[in-house]
């Protein structure tokens, strides 16, 4: 339940120290900004006043992207340059002023040009396109039409759809990890060969792990795509393995604690950041522990500012992260802390694009257990599901519920229908989309969590149906998570009884 507000004055000195870098860097871009208007006579692109970024919807997408660009960008309007070449080009910003919630600690000033940082010794000349082994070109098909899906929920540029098949055909490493993913998924779901995903998992550690001793290597960002792909596929080996390792999850961290240097905006290692984010949030979540992953990064972006919406959503992510390391971190929590993080998940929810707004939405009625909410995007999906189990944990660790008294009963009860309401929620964006399958485990995640709370047996059919089904369809393993709810509702008895 909520954690004491002990060590309120802990929590005053760093949130002292958080506004007083942003003071620091509000001066600086004021400063900068008045020198360069004073110095320049040339035009320069009003930033725009409202955060709705859809109300350019006819136009095309790199105008639009130009449309959305703060002040920082206008020196690049003239150039005519696309909006991937100017988050390359530009100086890092220093910090935006949001307020308390901005944790940042931006520790690199350099960002780099973008370019393939892969290593020219892996396989060197030799290509492994087109295939010429019919099965493995079944493989390779399966990952992009049905896994690909899956990691570029909020990335623009389709990475894993579009780059890493074609860094496939240079890297031996990652085009068996394609063919792993591939081969546990379908042997999960269908009557594919179940030792197939093994041979290819096998291969790709014969190269990886000895080279991931290598300074190199962790600047390699076709590895890194690798060990996250290889990462979804251990995901997927829990039912047979019998527990999680979390190996691939290691070898993440050494790609993202490499730094700066080699995370370019828009790049293969940018992507593959925020998906092995995604998945350590996961993890963190399943576990009640804190996320172990530096967010500490100059593509971490935790202000309000307007933006496309890929950001918008990676935005709710992060702020997802820093809620359950207040949640599970080791340091004592604090009630300005969770002020903080509560206001941060209502000004989202306020200066967020009307865009993430669903284009059908029916509540639920004595038939249904969760409202039907439709969306058109993966990225909305997922940022509104994320935002919601941001949300549910402050709620549950809301640290003004009270510990003992007459007044609890009553707070007790309001906690536990605003947490029913969030997950149905949850669940009617992930029954309602699975055209996006991590509709489904993000809403997996909040059951897992929070539906022991649900006391109708009704609603408790309707929970336990979403695991089953996301196991059974999309090859998640939530077997553990029906016997723990199954064991908290009393449909069985608790061990040892």
């Amino acid at each position: 339940m909520a954690q004491a507000t002990t060590g309120a004055g802990n929590a005053a000195e760093e949130i002292s120290q958080y506004n007083g870098r942003v003071d620091e860097a509000h001066a600086r871009d004021h400063a900068r900004d008045h020198a360069r208007d004073q110095g320049s006579s040339s035009s320069s692109v009003t930033p725009p006043e409202s955060t709705h970024l859809r109300q350019h919807r006819d136009e095309p997408a790199v105008k639009i992207q130009r449309h959305r660009l703060p002040r920082d960008h206008d020196r690049y309007e003239n150039e005519r340059i696309g909006a991937t070449d100017v988050h390359a080009r530009r100086e890092p910003p220093a910090a935006k002023s949001t307020g308390p919630y901005d944790v940042r600690a931006r520790g690199s000033t350099h960002i780099p040009s973008p370019r393939n940082n892969s290593l020219a010794e892996n396989f060197p000349n030799v290509t492994n396109l087109p295939l010429k082994n019919r099965t493995e070109a079944h493989l390779f098909l399966h990952y992009i039409q049905k896994l690909a899906i899956c990691l570029d929920l909020c990335d623009p540029l389709r990475h894993f759809e579009l780059v890493v098949p074609e860094r496939a055909g240079e890297c031996h490493t990652l085009l068996n990890a394609i063919f792993a993913i591939a081969a546990r998924h379908l042997s999960h779901t269908t009557d594919f060969d179940p030792l197939a995903s093994n041979r290819y998992h096998d291969e790709c550690l014969k190269y990886l792990i000895p080279m991931l001793d290598h300074t190199s290597t962790v600047s390699d960002e076709n590895m890194f795509a690798a060990t996250i792909i290889l990462r979804m596929l251990e995901e997927m080996d829990v039912p047979t393995t019998g527990q999680d390792n979390y190996s691939h999850l290691l070898g993440i961290h050494a790609f993202v604690n490499v730094g700066d240097q080699y995370m370019v905006p828009g790049s293969l290692s940018a992507a593959s950041f925020w998906v092995g984010l995604r998945q350590e949030i996961y993890i963190a979540v399943i576990t009640q522990q804190p996320v172990k992953l530096s967010l500490e990064h100059y593509v971490v972006d935790r202000s309000f500012e307007p933006t496309d919406d890929y950001t918008w959503s990676n935005r709710a992510i992060v702020l997802l992260a820093d809620v359950l390391n207040f949640c599970f971190g080791g340091n004592p929590s604090t009630s300005s802390h969770w002020i903080a993080l509560d206001e941060a998940t209502m000004r989202w929810s306020n200066t967020r694009p009307p865009s993430f707004s669903p284009f059908f939405y029916r509540g639920r009625t004595t038939s249904l257990a969760f409202p039907e909410v439709w969306h058109g995007s993966s990225c909305h999906v997922i940022g509104i599901q994320h935002h919601i189990l941001a949300q549910l944990f402050l709620i549950q660790f809301d640290p003004n519920i009270p510990k003992v008294g007459t007044n609890r009963r009553a707070a007790v009860k309001q906690m536990t229908h605003r947490i029913e309401n969030l997950v149905r929620e949850l669940c009617g964006i992930g029954v309602c989309n699975q055209w996006t399958p991590p509709a489904m485990f993000t809403a997996c995640m909040g059951i897992a969590m929070f539906g022991d709370q649900f006391s109708e047996r009704s609603d408790q059919e309707a929970l336990l149906d979403i695991l089953r089904r996301t196991e059974a369809d999309h090859a998640r393993p939530t077997a553990a998570i029906q016997q723990q709810l199954l064991r908290a509702w009393g449909w069985v008895p608790e061990d040892g009884e």
